[in-house]
């Protein structure tokens, strides 16, 4: 029985042998696709190169170089780099060719690599990227629209990169694209609006505490010095010519509420000049907390819920 089992064992073993040293090599891309994505994603050591046009190869790879020095090294780690950052999945056919889903902090970022044309022309063939980034599931807008045209040739059973075109593309006819464009511009005002409230109301603390027997003040040239202070030997502190107008960037900054001597209180607003742009209104007053009203109506700022920012113990100076 002993002798039974052991031949059994060495049979098996013969026969597990056999097969992993007749386990035929994967065989190379049948198409320009296949050999695009296995350029960029495959895990063998020449899985770049070996698609270089052999000129091209025998110019730029030698094998003492790292990707420390190697212009071609740092591009084959490209796709390893990008696996590694997460999830990533590939389509030898269809008119996805690459997705690529990763976290960035709180955000779910998906990345996806569209096929828009793919031309076979003899031995040659054109194939056309563009790239889609998505946070969270929603479509993030691109000013300059990127596409990526590999021209792939069969050289031998195998399929060479002869050249890559990178173009830009700015639809100035698209409706989606304008209303994206309109979006950034209003998003990047609002970014400013806010942040110069901030600093209105930072300085205003400031000056209430440099000019106890003034209290708070209502004029931008006092928070900011004068438009020739440049020119002078001292000029103010807060010296910023860039703050004591009042529209900037899509807004109307207005000072009010500064009454009595010293004055114990002030109000900033800061209003869209134009009502129908769909920017928020931004507003803070005494206590350092910086306001916003979604609509842009800046009567309302001030008693509105929602906060951009609190200060932990309101701004400092504040008049009693």
């Amino acid at each position: 029985m002993r002798h039974i089992c052991f031949v059994l064992l060495i049979a098996f073993a013969t026969a597990s042998i056999s097969s992993q040293a007749q386990t035929p090599t994967p065989p190379p891309p049948r198409t320009a696709r296949q050999a695009l994505i296995e350029m960029f994603m495959g895990k063998g050591p020449d899985a770049f190169t070996k698609h270089l046009p052999i000129a091209a190869k025998q110019a730029l790879v030698r094998n003492d170089e790292g990707p420390e020095t190697s212009i071609v090294q740092k591009i084959s780690l490209i796709g390893r780099q990008l696996t590694a950052q997460g999830h990533v999945e590939t389509f030898d056919v269809g008119q996805t060719l690459l997705v690529a889903e990763q976290d960035e902090g709180k955000q779910k970022v998906r990345t996806e690599v569209i096929v828009e044309h793919d031309t076979l022309m003899g031995e040659s063939e054109e194939i056309e990227l563009s790239i889609h980034v998505y946070h969270d599931g929603e479509p993030q807008f691109l000013p300059i629209v990127p596409s990526l045209t590999f021209s792939m040739t069969e050289e031998k059973e195998v399929w060479r990169l002869t050249e890559v075109t990178l173009a830009a593309h700015v639809p100035l006819t698209d409706p989606d694209y304008l209303k994206g464009m309109r979006k950034m511009q209003n998003d990047a005002n609002e970014n400013m609006a806010s942040a110069r409230v901030s600093m209105i109301a930072s300085s205003e603390a400031g000056y209430a505490s440099k000019h106890p027997d003034l209290g708070y003040s209502c004029s931008m040239t006092d928070l900011f010095g004068k438009s020739d202070a440049a020119g002078t030997d001292e000029p103010p502190e807060n010296y910023a010519p860039g703050f004591t107008g009042n529209d900037s960037s899509g807004y109307h900054f207005a000072l009010s509420g500064c009454d009595g001597k010293p004055a114990s209180k002030f109000q900033v607003t800061a209003v869209p000049t134009e009502s129908d742009s769909g920017m928020k209104a931004y507003c803070a007053d005494e206590t350092g907390t910086v306001r916003f009203e979604a609509k842009g109506e800046g009567a309302a700022c001030l008693s509105h819920v929602q906060v951009l920012n609190q200060s932990p113990a309101g701004v400092s100076g504040q008049v009693d």
